[in-house]
């Protein structure tokens, strides 16, 4: 409940910063256009001020918003006794390891357990509960995760079958396979590993009161989610799932900002090439359509206005309601682009329909005692199986910088 009341306060700030931004914001339009200098320097200054203190109390809203997904007691289920021997297994696998002069001893039918569930590499896979416990935190934590189709394989590749809707015929017509069904048919997601390294004290891992997986869970929960939305979201590297903004026929669907190194100037609102981009979408796409930038970006379009003199931007009504703008959701994956000549710094899209993302079974964490045994700590190494890709780019429009 205080998690909720804080983040209700936060809304309620940046409600009324955001009234005294539009005022402040008002006055340097009004000295823009009257005066012979232009916007003076204090009112700039009072522009640029409450815009960045609205664009800190925007990432304090969303970290909130984060944590008051984040379940504060994890409900586990009834385990069959099976289960709870394994979890016990691993619990002291994680604290003590296995071998060594340090090892404790196990009993012949927990290190049954701990054996007949591990991975090709002869790691131990952790246990089911856990591993659904942080995927489910690590859903809600993400942006991007959770506004897109999000399954699960046991293969190293998946082989996705045809994405298009479905044709159809009255009577006794034929149905026609279109050209577009055969391509998807051929599309595939690989499965790449993602690693996350935390250190826990062995203080911890020695304390028989310490909630030793709930840590280790949540240390893991976090990095795992912002890994996987800048993957999902500008991801370029050989060994990450592709991103959305690195796909070359998203990118082609661009819209032009209109504006040399900029997404308006005094000449031009920048609204115009938002409409643009939100009905470029099929109308299919449209209706479950958001825009994604980062929180700098964000902050450039707080400033604008409609030709009715309205602001593009508008707050969160209550806590829970995300950001927006002209009437469309805003989520920020913070390693999208900046506005800059030639980039692309906004995308709006049917993330669902668009990007599908596939989660293989079995977590395994390393446990890397040597390494760290100078500093009285243990690493401990998780790797993640995860892919991710563009399925439709049609579902994507975004916002290419003009250059001079």
């Amino acid at each position: 409940m205080a998690e909720e009341l804080e983040l209700k306060d936060v809304v309620e700030k940046i409600n009324g910063k955001f009234d005294e931004f539009k005022k402040a914001n008002d006055k340097a339009i009004e000295e823009r256009t009257t005066k012979t200098d232009g916007t003076t320097a204090e009112t700039q200054a009072m522009v640029d001020k409450i815009n960045e203190d609205i664009t800190e109390l925007r990432k304090t809203q969303n970290e909130l918003e984060k944590r008051s997904k984040r379940p504060s007691n994890q409900e586990k289920g009834d385990l069959t006794p099976e289960q709870e021997l394994r979890t016990s297994a691993y619990i002291k696998y994680i604290r003590h390891g296995i071998g060594g002069a340090a090892s404790v001893q196990y009993t012949p039918e927990e290190t049954r357990a701990l054996a007949g569930t591990s991975d090709a590499d002869g790691q131990f896979l952790v246990p089911i509960e856990f591993e659904s416990e942080l995927l489910m935190n690590a859903f809600d934590l993400a942006v991007i995760r959770p506004l897109c189709q999000v399954g699960s394989t046991s293969r190293d590749i998946v082989q996705l079958g045809a994405l298009s809707k479905p044709s159809v015929a009255w009577g006794k017509r034929a149905v026609a396979v279109s050209q577009q069904d055969l391509s998807t048919g051929g599309k595939q997601i690989r499965i790449r590993n993602l690693k996350a390294l935390t250190l826990i004290s062995n203080d911890t891992l020695d304390d028989a009161e310490a909630d030793v997986m709930s840590e280790v869970r949540q240390a893991f929960e976090m990095a795992v989610a912002e890994a996987e939305d800048d993957a999902f979201a500008v991801g370029t590297d050989e060994d990450s799932p592709p991103g959305i903004m690195a796909n070359t026929a998203v990118l082609a669907n661009y819209e032009f900002s209109k504006v040399a190194d900029a997404i308006s100037d005094a000449t031009y609102n920048g609204i115009d090439v938002l409409l643009d981009m939100v009905y470029a979408l099929n109308s299919k796409y449209r209706r479950n359509a958001t825009f994604a930038m980062n929180s700098t970006t964000e902050s450039l379009y707080r400033q604008l206005k409609d030709g009715e003199g309205k602001y593009l931007w508008q707050p969160s009504v209550q806590a829970g309601v995300p950001v927006a703008l002209i009437g469309r959701p805003v989520i920020n994956p913070e390693g999208m682009a900046d506005v800059a000549a030639n980039s692309y710094p906004v995308v709006i899209g049917d993330f669902r329909s668009g990007y599908k993302i596939r989660d293989r079974s079995g977590l395994v964490i390393t446990r890397l005692v040597e390494r760290y045994a100078e500093y009285d700590q243990t690493g401990l190494l998780l790797k993640k199986r995860v892919g991710g890709q563009v399925v439709l780019p049609e579902a994507f429009i975004p916002l290419k910088i003009a250059t001079s």
